[in-house]
């Protein structure tokens, strides 16, 4: 049974392998054509792209369907995991203290903002609230979590999706660009910016690691942007487990008030893969103090495994562009569109004024 399920997943991942390769030489080939531009493209934006074309422009089977989904959910957590050996104990409870305020800020704001709007151009309350959710949390699973606690229809469930899908796409591509050459932020508020403004958590990996290879640029203490993203959208990711039995009392109906499936869906969208990334924190804060930082074989370890994390997420960025089907997602109406595009866009304005005015604070 087991070999079997490891067969179905074969050609998905196989296919994510060779797009992934191709983008590592595309990019190499671009960035020698456009030399006196130093910092062109990366690697991680080709992968999305080359993977978006590669979907919308050749019929994909159902046979590599299953790979691509273990890609997406499965290797992106794994590679979080993985990640997570980079950083301290100590340097991620910093971060995540700091972030807690800037991501409560955002999504209570992006909410309210985000439902107030739905109501004002005629869509649905329960849309509103999925792309509210959607957009300030953590993208389609915040979505697929919240759907059942606050009754959505399966339509507007799609339309959510959807939607959230354009604009976190779209966020993950430009946002590195945005956030060096127009807003001008240190790589620390880049960090922030990119960890509270980006909707899901694939895009959030994918746009930070993007920055990460276009700037190259650290902290004084040597953090670089997806350090600090990463940890602040698993912090966004953790305060799903708040915001659905409170979007669940306000739009559920009471006569269904009583069903399980709201509590059903909290145990089973509580981000675990957070546990495991603080776990690997206090794995590397232990081998810190035991062997040193510098310790040959130690600082090995650390790297073989960051490495390894890397490669899982790149994969499930790859596979995150083979996932997307531009024609699905023209069929969404324009006011959901237009409701999603302004969430969008306030989160990001709330999130850049944030990262601005706390900016002093934002040093590590």
């Amino acid at each position: 049974m087991v070999k079997k399920s490891l067969l179905h997943i074969v050609p998905g991942l196989a296919l994510a392998v060779m797009v992934t390769l191709a983008s590592f030489l595309l990019c190499g080939f671009l960035n020698t054509i456009f030399a006196a531009q130093k910092n062109f493209i990366s690697p991680i934006l080709v992968a999305i792209l080359l993977g978006i074309l590669i979907k919308n422009s050749f019929p994909i089977g159902a046979r590599f369907d299953e790979g691509i989904q273990f890609g997406i959910k499965r290797l992106l957590r794994l590679g979080i995991i993985l990640m997570g050996i980079r950083l301290s104990i100590v340097t991620v409870l910093h971060i995540g203290a700091v972030a807690a305020i800037l991501v409560c800020i955002c999504i209570a704001s992006a909410l309210l903002a985000t439902i107030y709007l739905s109501k004002k151009i005629g869509v649905s309350g329960r849309l509103g609230a999925l792309i509210a959710a959607g957009t300030s949390i953590c993208g389609v699973s915040a979505i697929v979590a919240i759907s059942p606690a606050i009754c959505a229809k399966e339509e507007e469930t799609a339309y959510a999706v959807g939607t959230i899908t354009i604009f976190g796409i779209f966020a993950s591509i430009t946002y590195p660009y945005i956030s060096q050459l127009l807003l001008h932020l240190p790589v620390q508020s880049a960090g922030f910016f990119i960890g509270t403004a980006v909707h899901d958590t694939s895009q959030v990996t994918a746009c930070s690691l993007i920055y990460d290879q276009l700037w190259k640029l650290k902290t004084a203490t040597g953090l670089n942007c997806s350090d600090i993203a990463i940890a602040t959208k698993l912090v966004r990711n953790t305060l799903m487990i708040v915001v659905i039995p409170i979007l669940g009392a306000l739009y559920c109906p009471k006569n269904q008030a009583d069903k399980p499936g709201a509590k059903i869906q909290i145990v089973k969208y509580i981000p675990l893969f957070v546990l495991g990334y603080i776990v690997m924190g206090i794995v590397r804060s232990a081998g810190d103090f035991f062997w040193g930082a510098d310790h040959t074989l130690w600082s090995s370890v650390c790297t073989v495994i960051k490495e390894s994390g890397t490669y899982c997420i790149t994969l499930a960025i790859t596979c995150t562009g083979l996932n997307t089907d531009i024609r699905k997602l023209s069929h969404l109406g324009y006011k959901p569109f237009f409701c999603g595009l302004c969430a969008a866009l306030f989160v990001g304005v709330v999130s850049w004024v944030l990262v601005t005015l706390f900016g002093k604070a934002l040093v590590f």
